[in-house]
C-alpha cells in the first residue's frame, strides 16, 4: 500500500469513528447532511462550500412537469458527475433508490450515484445501459463496521479512494462497476458449486483431472459416486486458499533448524483443546492456527520465547475459535472468525481487542508478537531481550531487528 493510500485509509477510519460518535445525536435528514454526509465529502477532498464543486439540492429535469433532484451533486466543469441522495441516519436506503435513479437517468453526465444515511453508503453505476442506473450497487461501505474494526479492507478502500477529488474519472466507473459485479456473481456461483456441485460441474472436473478422465463413460452413477469426493476436493482447495490468504504460502514458509525444533519440543502445530470433541475446526481455522504457530517460531528471536511457542493451543466451541498460550482464557492470543463476505477477522483480546485483517503483513506480525509476548510475560516467564520483528527474504517485510 502506498503512503498516500495508507494516509487516506487512516482518514477514513478516523471519519468513521467520528461519524459513529455523532450518529446517536442526529435526529433529522438535515442534521444527517450537516453532521455526516458533508464531513464524508470533505474526507474525500471535496469543498462543500464551493457551489462550483458541490451543489446541494441539484435539479435535473426532463421537463418542467417532472422535476428530479438530489441532495448533492458533485460537478466537473459545471456538469454533475456524481449524484448523492441522503436519508436520515438509520432509515432504509431502498426507499430512495427510485429518486436517485430518476435523477441519474435524467443527467447524461452523471456516472456515479451514491445513496446514504451518513453511515451506510451504496454506490451505483450504469454498467448495463448508458445513463440507466443499475439495480444493484457495485460497492457498499458501512462506517459502523470500519469504526468497530479500526480498519477498512483494501478492496473497499480502493473503491472509495477512486472517487476522491482529483482521482474520480467518470469514464471508468461503468467498467469498474461491471468488473466488481461480475466478480461477486462468480464468487456466489463458486459457493453454490462448493456446497451443492451440479452434475455438469462434476463431469467437467472429472474430465479435466488426470485420474477422472480415465473413466470410459461419465454415467450418472459415476457422477453420483464421486459427488462427495468433488465436495471434499473443493473444501481442500478452499483450505489451501485460506492458508495463502493468511500469508502461509510456500515462498513464505521458514524452515526451522532441527536443533531449534528439538529445543521447542513440539511440531509446528499446536494441540487441540476442544470444548466439544464433536466440533471440529474448519480448514480456514486450522490454517490460521498453522500460520500463527509457524509465524511465531520465526518471529521469536529470543530463545526463551521460542520455547514457549510449544504451549500454544486452540479451543473450538460452537461459535468461536480461539488460539491461546497455556490457558484458554487468561492466555488468549486471538479469536478468529470469518465474515459473510469470506474475509477473515482476527481479534486480539490481549491487546484491548485490536483487530487485524491482513495476516502475513508487518501490521499483523506486530499484533501477533505483542500479544504472545504479553501473555508470556503475564505467565511470569522472564526473558532478557525484547521481541522484535525481522524480515523474510522473498516474503513479507517486518521491522528489521538486530
Amino acid at each position: 500500500m502506498s503512503p498516500e493510500l495508507e494516509e487516506f485509509r487512516q482518514r477514513i477510519v478516523a471519519h468513521a469513528k467520528l461519524a459513529i460518535s455523532r450518529s446517536a445525536k442526529v435526529e433529522s435528514e438535515a442534521a444527517t447532511n450537516a453532521s455526516l454526509v458533508q464531513p464524508f465529502l470533505m474526507t474525500l477532498g471535496y469543498d462543500v462550500t464551493n457551489p462550483d464543486e458541490v451543489r446541494p439540492e441539484h435539479h435535473a429535469d426532463f421537463a418542467d412537469k417532472y422535476q428530479n433532484k438530489v441532495d448533492y451533486a458533485i460537478l466537473n466543469n459545471g456538469a454533475p458527475v456524481i449524484a448523492i441522495e441522503s436519508k436520515k441516519v438509520g432509515a432504509a436506503l431502498k426507499d430512495d433508490r427510485g429518486q436517485l435513479r430518476a435523477y441519474f437517468n435524467a443527467c447524461p453526465t452523471v456516472k456515479l450515484g451514491i445513496l446514504t444515511d451518513g453511515i451506510k453508503f451504496e454506490f451505483y453505476a450504469d454498467s448495463d445501459k448508458p445513463n440507466m442506473m443499475d439495480d444493484t450497487s457495485f460497492l457498499k461501505v458501512d462506517l459502523a463496521t470500519i469504526a468497530k474494526n479500526g480498519t477498512i479492507d483494501e478492496n473497499t478502500l480502493g473503491g472509495v479512494a477512486s472517487i476522491r477529488s482529483g482521482s474520480f474519472n467518470p469514464e471508468d466507473v461503468g467498467a469498474e462497476a461491471k468488473k466488481k459485479l461480475l466478480l461477486e456473481s462468480v464468487v456466489e456461483t463458486l459457493k453454490r458449486f462448493k456446497d451443492e456441485p451440479s452434475d455438469d460441474f462434476i463431469r467437467f472436473l472429472l474430465e479435466q483431472s488426470e485420474v477422472g478422465n480415465k473413466f470410459s463413460k461419465l454415467t450418472q452413477k459415476v457422477v453420483d459416486t464421486n459427488r462427495d469426493i468433488i465436495k471434499s476436493a473443493m473444501e481442500q482447495f478452499i483450505a489451501r486458499e485460506a492458508l495463502a490468504r493468511l500469508g502461509y504460502t510456500p515462498k513464505d514458509v521458514v524452515k526451522t533448524p532441527p536443533e531449534r525444533q528439538e529445543q521447542a519440543g513440539t511440531p509446528l502445530i499446536a494441540v487441540s483443546e476442544q470444548a466439544d470433541e464433536a466440533i471440529t475446526p474448519s480448514p480456514a481455522e486450522l490454517g490460521t492456527l498453522h500460520y500463527a504457530v509457524n509465524r511465531l517460531i520465526f518471529l521469536c528471536r529470543n530463545e526463551t520465547l521460542f520455547g514457549e511457542v510449544a504451549k500454544i493451543a486452540f479451543k473450538k466451541t460452537k461459535g468461536s475459535f480461539r488460539v491461546f498460550y497455556a490457558k484458554p482464557n487468561n492466555g488468549s492470543l486471538f479469536d478468529y472468525r470469518e465474515r459473510k463476505d469470506g474475509k477473515a477477522i482476527v481479534q486480539f483480546p490481549a491487546l484491548d481487542n485490536e483487530m487485524g485483517y491482513a495476516p502475513g503483513t508487518p501490521e499483523m506480525d506486530d499484533l501477533l508478537l505483542r500479544a504472545f509476548t504479553l501473555r508470556v510475560t503475564e505467565a511470569g516467564i522472564a526473558f532478557q531481550s525484547t521481541a522484535v520483528l525481522r524480515t523474510i527474504e522473498g516474503g513479507q517485510a517486518g521491522n528489521n531487528g538486530s
